[in-house]
């Protein structure tokens, strides 16, 4: 039985979408290595100088380029507009995470957190701060809930991921608006049950931390200590204090609890008749 988030062990350790798995990294030396994805092998740029040039500590317990005609296939005209906005904005609103990570007192906010022995959940994994997640943290598996803008300056690419023994899913998904979808929140939750049973760790990231990826990880909650949505979302705030989950994706965390609740009936069903046939 995993221990919950809060609990002595894990506190003392310390959401639109389309999947795009970039398979890098894998457990330690035993994982095999995925396909990379072809985007992320492009060379990659140095951060900006405002960047912090130390890694962020865990607590206990784009480009900007404009969106090309290709990607508005299928969208509607609001859904454009609102990715767009999300690059706009991409960059002022990163500055306003590292700022709050930087300023002391009550406004300050941790870059990152360990929810229980398996997940971590934060913000952008920074090159800076790969050494600390893959040696300090044993983090084996990344989760990026990003859009490839988002992390193409910034963050390790999946080959870069790759080397340091590090596996990347990547679920892309529209920031500030975007929900991720239910077949998303799936792979998501069943790639960290993977290292689960490894006993490695995953980091799971957006841009901020928030409200994407701590979707994300509230279907892992859901899923392995069978919370409601509601009781999933109060242990992250608990934990991280600044997470945002918006209606759409609390609605879509609560098709996720219906859908694993259907299945874990028809698994009990299927077993008491299995059992009643042997007799």
């Amino acid at each position: 039985m995993p221990q919950g988030p809060g609990s002595p062990a894990s506190s003392a350790e310390a959401a639109g979408a389309r999947p795009e798995v970039s398979a890098s990294e894998g457990p330690a030396p035993a994982a095999s290595p995925s396909r990379e994805a072809a985007d992320d092998s492009q060379p990659q740029s140095s951060s900006p100088s405002w960047l912090p040039s130390r890694p962020p500590t865990a607590s206990p317990a784009v480009d900007g380029s404009p969106l090309r005609p290709a990607a508005w296939c299928g969208m509607s005209a609001g859904a454009v507009l609102e990715a767009g906005l999300a690059r706009v904005l991409f960059y002022p609103t990163l500055l306003y995470t590292v700022f709050r990570w930087k300023v002391p007192g009550r406004a300050h906010r941790d870059w990152y957190h360990r929810i229980d022995h398996t997940v971590l959940l934060g913000a952008l994994p920074l090159r800076n701060m790969t050494r600390r997640l893959v040696q300090d943290e044993n983090v084996r598996g990344v989760i990026t809930m990003n859009e490839k803008y988002e992390t193409r300056f910034l963050c390790n690419s999946s080959k870069e991921w790759r080397r340091v023994g590090v596996e990347q899913l990547r679920l892309s998904t529209v920031d500030m608006t975007g929900i991720p979808t239910l077949a998303n929140l799936q792979k998501g939750v069943q790639f960290a049950l993977k290292y689960q049973s490894l006993g490695q760790s995953v980091y799971v990231h957006c841009k901020a931390g928030r409200s994407r990826s701590a979707t994300m990880v509230a279907a892992y909650l859901i899923q392995v200590y069978n919370w409601s949505p509601e009781e999933a979302v109060r242990a992250l705030t608990k934990i991280r204090s600044h997470v945002h989950i918006r209606p759409g994706q609390l609605e879509i965390l609560k098709e996720f609890h219906k859908e694993m609740t259907a299945r874990a009936a028809k698994d009990k069903s299927s077993h008491i008749t299995d059992m009643k046939f042997v007799d």
